[in-house]
């Protein structure tokens, strides 16, 4: 079993600031919305950007925040470009189209760098399910954005999070996770 939960260590990466100007959270799983709001809370940065991909749009939605037009612009917007970002800032909350030129991490980081280009943050905290940042920190490293920046990347918390870290191979669900996040990495290697 020490081998497996090796299997399971190598994809995650952890990086935690005491602070940054920018918390990003990727699109999936509700529990990193979450999470990156409680950062948001706790004080780590000023500003927020949720990426809400057009499967998420009721939950997000329903998030603390409270943010009903979301619902109208995803009725006024084609399901091929349901793709939002939600950016949050003192408390104020504005929605975009998130203008994604291809799907996946990839794409999701690569419009996120031109979204936030004319006022770029020099550090930026990522947000996303544990076994997930071996292959975010693989497109940062990809993308010259994100080579000029202190990059953080923060998994959610073990309490908060779907997958569990902790003998993760009883689960088929998790099984299917890791084996996933290792073709994707690799494959992700070989593309970009």
């Amino acid at each position: 079993m020490h081998i497996l939960n090796l299997a399971c260590d190598f994809l995650v990466v952890s990086t935690i600031p005491d602070r940054c100007e920018l918390i990003f959270v990727l699109a999936g799983r509700h529990e990193r919305k979450c999470f990156g709001l409680e950062l948001l809370r706790m004080g780590l940065a000023p500003r927020l950007v949720l990426s809400v991909g057009r499967s998420e749009v009721r939950q997000s939605a329903e998030l603390p925040l409270a943010i009903p037009q979301l619902l109208a612009m995803r009725d006024a917007t084609q399901p091929s470009e349901r793709h939002f970002w939600i950016d949050v800032t003192n408390g104020n909350s504005k929605i975009s189209h998130a203008n994604l030129q291809e799907r996946g991490t990839f794409g999701e980081l690569q419009a996120l760098a031109s979204y936030l280009e004319p006022h770029a943050p020099a550090s930026i905290a990522i947000v996303s399910t544990s076994i997930h940042l071996r292959r975010v920190q693989s497109c940062c490293t990809r993308l010259g954005f994100f080579a000029q920046r202190a990059v953080y990347l923060i998994p959610v918390s073990e309490e908060c999070s779907s997958f569990q870290r902790d003998r993760w191979w009883r689960s088929p669900g998790h099984w299917s996770y890791v084996v996933s996040e290792y073709c994707k990495l690799v494959g992700y290697h070989l593309l970009y």
